[in-house]
């Protein structure tokens, strides 16, 4: 089990609070330090074990030196950070990674030999269900724990600080409209009251300021608080979409443009059926996922008519979308943060034969697997 280096390994555990994407980094640190002695938290850790209950859980890209330490590496997997101090990230710590050799016996060695085999075999069957996953989207790892029969403390699935501070602007513009319909604002007082709004909403779903958004919806309290979930995922993955747009705008024709140098021309060729499906299938999550939101529009339209009732039924069928979308959007994230990590903007687009098989069966078989390519058609409600 690597030891996290003096300098890199302390800056990138200290810098991760402050700059660490909700989709890459699952903070357990923080969210242990922030409400690791609530009731909630006591009662339903995401963990048996409290160890694990401390860490940063990453999707990491494997570098060039790290891939001797799997029998068969691939492009990305889980790591697994155990913080020296959760309070204190600058002291770095220690990690393993899912896939590398004698996993099992490094994580049996991380978390101590106190364990017992029941916690440490169900906890080792959760890190696989994270494993499995494209990104650590809240919306998307809540409804995939329900699945696999976890439900833990709704603490587990905020959006993280980093990702909160770039979504506001975009939250306030999309609840402008409503701030006039709930609050009677306008000019001025409206720009001010709709980011207060958005700030709420993003953070403190019970704060007695959305008591106004609540009662134009029609909801309970207990309502309110799984509507304004749902409404936040509904928010996170169309901003997610927008940032998706531009950064495909960039990627495509740099992945296009990536030429595959080697002698086996036969290789050669199925790289190239593979650039083509692989952007074909982008392709169609970005229109499918747009029917979503399209849908979304309407019923949020609605309501700013003062009629409640299409939002309202759509927010109680909203959780039923976060897994095909937090599937479909983590996936082409995932392609374009590696294809950026693997060719930085003055880096020469050229693969060799072998690598490049190796990257585009990868990202084929990801893009294969999401609803959104495989199907979609029951994703938009009428």
């Amino acid at each position: 089990m690597a030891k996290a280096q003096p300098s890199d390994g302390r800056r990138d555990l200290s810098l991760i609070r402050a700059s660490g994407s909700t989709a890459r980094v699952l903070n357990l640190a923080l969210v242990f330090e922030r409400f690791g002695q609530s009731e909630d938290f006591v009662e339903r850790p995401l963990f048996r074990i409290q160890k694990l209950n401390r860490t940063l859980i990453l999707k990491h890209a494997v570098r060039e030196h790290e891939r001797g330490l799997f029998t068969v590496p691939e492009p990305t997997t889980t790591k697994i950070v155990f913080p020296y101090s959760p309070s204190e990230l600058g002291l770095g710590g220690t990690s393993v990674m899912v896939g590398e050799k004698r996993f099992d016996q490094l994580l049996r060695k991380a978390v101590g030999a106190s364990v017992s085999e029941d916690d440490f075999n169900a906890d080792f069957e959760l890190i696989s269900v994270l494993h499995e996953l494209p990104s650590f989207d809240p919306f998307l790892l809540r409804e995939q724990l329900k699945r696999a029969g976890h439900e833990p403390a709704k603490c587990f699935f905020d959006i993280s600080d980093a990702d909160i501070g770039a979504m506001l602007a975009f939250v306030q513009s999309e609840l402008e409209p409503l701030v006039t319909l709930a609050f009677g604002a306008a000019g001025r007082r409206a720009d001010k009251l709709s980011m207060r709004l958005a700030e709420k909403l993003m953070t403190d779903e019970n704060a007695k300021l959305l008591a106004p958004l609540r009662e134009t919806l029609r909801l309970s309290v207990a309502e309110f608080a799984d509507g304004a979930f749902a409404w936040k995922g509904l928010l996170y993955y169309r901003w997610l979409q927008n940032d998706f747009a531009m950064r495909h705008d960039d990627f495509a024709p740099r992945f296009s443009d990536c030429a595959i140098v080697g002698d086996d021309r036969r290789a050669r060729r199925e790289t190239a059926k593979l650039k083509q499906d692989i952007l074909r299938r982008i392709d169609l999550v970005a229109l499918r996922g747009a029917d979503v939101m399209t849908a979304y529009a309407h019923a949020f339209c609605a309501l700013t008519r003062n009629d409640p009732a299409p939002f309202r039924s759509f927010l109680k069928e909203a959780p039923r979308h976060f897994i095909p979308l937090g599937e479909a959007i983590g996936a082409v994230r995932h392609i374009h943060s590696f294809w950026g990590f693997r060719f930085p903007p003055d880096a020469p687009l050229r693969l060799e034969v072998e690598e490049a098989l190796e990257i585009l069966q990868e990202f084929n078989r990801m893009l294969n697997g999401i609803q959104l390519v495989r199907g979609g058609g029951d994703l938009v409600l009428d």
